[in-house]
């Protein structure tokens, strides 16, 4: 098996996985409005139409919130953030960050070229440094709910993969 990088090719030995869904509040929020959109309707052109628009609004609801979670990924390859992938060649030095130190970083100390990969309801994150001079991103910010994992095993991946180059 080649160890090499491929533009927009994923490796095949996954070291960690974790998918940013929605937390079950956000859910039950959801559906709460898309129960009061049905009772609006329902009164006023009758039941079945309310619950033709309970069915309907919380189908595609709930399928935007399944399509727009991202997939946090490190693999022998690249480390995916959504849809956009940085080679293991290029990763840095990677630091998770607790609960404070992401609202700095995510906020008053942002670089306006960094790559963000969060979700407002995850509150911790990883910074990941990229190491390569012709990315325009100084580096990546991943929201995680498992900081010190994922650190972890993409120093690890990255450390695999230089020693497999050199």
């Amino acid at each position: 098996m080649s160890t090499t990088w491929q533009e927009g090719r994923d490796g095949t030995v996954v070291g960690y996985r974790e998918r940013l869904g929605a937390p079950w509040p956000v859910w039950v929020l959801v559906l709460s409005l898309c129960g009061v959109l049905a009772l609006a309707y329902g009164y006023v052109l009758g039941t079945t139409w309310g619950l033709i628009v309970f069915a309907t609004t919380a189908a595609a609801s709930c399928a935007l919130l399944l399509l727009t979670a991202p997939l946090v990924r490190v693999d022998d390859r690249v480390l995916r953030a959504g849809r956009a992938r940085l080679p293991l060649s290029c990763v840095g030095r990677v630091v998770p960050l607790d609960r404070a130190r992401t609202r700095e970083v995510r906020g008053p100390q942002a670089d306006p070229a960094a790559h963000l990969c969060t979700r407002g309801w995850i509150a911790t994150s990883v910074l990941v440094e990229v190491a390569d001079e012709q990315d325009p991103h100084p580096y990546w910010l991943v929201s995680t709910r498992r900081g010190t994992d994922l650190a972890r095993t993409l120093a690890a991946a990255r450390d695999r993969s230089r020693a497999s180059e050199g």
